[in-house]
């Protein structure tokens, strides 16, 4: 007889494995047969079949798995405990895996296995997963919510597109093919040196490159070469601005550029002003910039240095611009009018003082020199008085009265359009007979307005008008940001485009949405958004 080692069921000697646990069989050891038979009943159960713990099916007497789930099947509590019955047979002991691989055992050797610990009943395992899956689907669903707000809150506008590589940019630049000239006021080295002069391009860089993106809005291929000399007081301020040469013939945008280039500081000095000449670039891309340098070098070959520049621009208070443009050598710097002061003569006339021939002083004949009283002058010694002899005088002739000199054009040109209130902002600068006005008026009226004051002026022949209005500037500002609304995703959205003001309305669904909107328009144009009259639509949540 073979017994197997696990589950204690007994098997004739052909067989060679338990057809319940698989497990190797052992040879019996011979026994008389009442000390077998004693063994026997001993260790048949009380009762004739076993209950499975988890699923409740009955199973037979020493089978060790359930038929039905394939747990494993314990023995009743009622049941004689393991080392009584092993004490019977002879010493139990535990049979460590190493022990139950090298062979088997000897009958009298039984395995002892710990005691499993007890399955939880059937229906509060089912409790159990039950509520942990309700808390599971909870969480992911708490998950996922969250995760669509902070995508759609983190969310870029789309309006504004992604400069590539390639194209990383307008180009604003100076002229690497011709120093930065500089010039003083006296004789001498000039006070300021180039490397501030440069750092002062590199630190206003910035809102020269605003203006030109702002120019690029209207037209993409604009480019730009300019000559711009800068006078610069000792305290660092400019007091005077022109352009010697430009390649664009874009006035507006000239002048632009001249005006934010005075508003510069520079740091200031105990010694005379200077004057810079700046060559500057402005093109789209790197092959444009070198053919608007190319052709800004030509065209400053041709010109003399002593040329009077095509028009200037001055900050309040300095001389005015006509002025400038007419004779730019006219504008005395602080050092040159301090000399020409101490250079003037002084000459003191007193008048009705008799002369040593007993004649009055007749002040027709002396110069119209201005009376300057210097300390150093003396009272002038008084004669006693003389008997008065009559003599004849010729008188003397007369002279026909020379007319007043004819103003410039432009300042006549600029004359007339300061009369009209109206018309302050227009400005202009002739060639020749020819007047070129530019500017913003506010609508086509008043450009209409200010082409015929010109024409009306004495000495013109031809105006090209080049003015622009309010209303045309507040329309494209109010295209262009309603294009980016709607490449926004945010088709319901309305705006209004007053002056430098917007003003936004309509609907959105979140409320991510409406300010993404704002967003959106003012990165679109020169604007800021006064009043956002947006609604969010009721019902929305996380924008569904």
């Amino acid at each position: 007889m073979k017994s197997c080692p696990r589950c204690g069921k007994q098997y004739p000697d052909s067989e060679k494995f338990c057809e319940s646990d698989g497990a190797a069989l052992v040879a019996m050891p011979d026994m008389p047969r009442e000390r077998l038979t004693t063994i026997m009943s001993d260790e048949m159960p009380a009762e004739h079949s076993l209950e499975c713990p988890v699923c409740g099916g009955k199973a037979l007497p020493g089978e060790v798995r359930c038929n039905y789930c394939g747990a494993r099947l314990r023995a009743e509590a009622s049941e004689p405990a393991q080392p009584t019955r092993s004490a019977e047979i002879g010493t139990s002991r535990i049979i460590t895996p190493a022990e139950s691989s090298s062979g088997p055992q000897e009958f009298g050797d039984v395995s002892v296995y710990p005691a499993e610990p007890d399955s939880p009943k059937p229906g509060r395992r089912v409790v159990s997963i039950l509520g942990i899956s309700s808390v599971m689907v909870v969480a992911l669903a708490a998950g996922v919510m969250f995760a669509l707000y902070l995508s759609n809150r983190n969310r870029a506008p789309s309006a504004p597109a992604t400069p590539s590589p390639a194209a990383s940019g307008p180009i604003v630049k100076l002229d690497t093919q011709a120093p930065l000239r500089v010039e003083s006021d006296v004789a001498g080295p000039p006070p300021r040196d180039t490397d501030s002069l440069l750092k002062a391009f590199e630190d206003n860089k910035a809102g020269l490159a605003n203006v030109y993106t702002n120019a690029l809005a209207s037209d993409p291929s604009m480019s730009d070469g300019m000559a711009v000399r800068l006078h610069i007081l000792p305290d660092g301020r400019i007091d005077n601005g022109a352009v010697k040469v430009s390649t664009s013939g874009n006035p507006s945008f000239d002048a632009e550029i001249v005006e934010a280039m005075t508003s510069w500081k520079f740091s200031p000095i105990n010694r005379s002003g200077v004057a810079a000449d700046y060559r500057l670039i402005f093109a789209p891309s790197t092959s444009a910039a070198a053919a608007v340098e190319s052709d800004l070098n030509t065209k400053l070959a041709g010109v003399s240095p002593n040329e009077s520049p095509e028009y200037a621009f001055s900050p309040s208070g300095a001389t005015s611009p006509a002025v400038a443009e007419t004779n730019p050598s006219s504008v005395p710097s602080p050092a040159t009018a301090s000399t020409e002061a101490s250079a003037m003569p002084s000459t003191a006339v007193a008048v009705g003082t008799p002369t040593p021939g007993g004649e009055p002083t007749t002040m027709a004949a002396l110069p119209t020199t201005p009376f300057v009283a210097t300390p150093e002058a003396t009272p002038a010694e008084v004669m006693p008085p003389r008997p008065r002899v009559r003599r004849h005088h010729p008188a003397p002739p007369k002279m026909a009265a020379l007319p007043p000199p004819k103003p410039p054009l432009i300042e006549r040109v600029n004359s007339e359009l300061r009369a009209n209130h109206r018309l302050r902002r227009v400005q202009a600068y002739t060639n020749g007979s020819i007047v070129t006005i530019f500017g913003k008026v506010f609508d086509d009226k008043d450009r209409l307005t200010a082409e015929r004051t010109v024409r009306d002026t004495d000495g013109v022949s031809a105006v090209i008008n080049n003015l622009t209005t309010d209303t045309q500037q507040w329309e494209q500002n109010q295209a262009l940001i309603t294009q980016a609304l709607q490449n926004a995703g945010l088709n319901d959205v309305q705006v209004k485009v007053i002056g430098r003001d917007a003003y936004l309305s309509g609907k959105v669904k979140t409320e991510l949405d409406r300010e993404r909107a704002v967003t959106v328009a003012q990165a679109a144009a020169p604007i800021k958004v006064r009043e956002n009259l947006i609604t969010v639509a009721i019902g929305n949540i996380f924008g569904f």
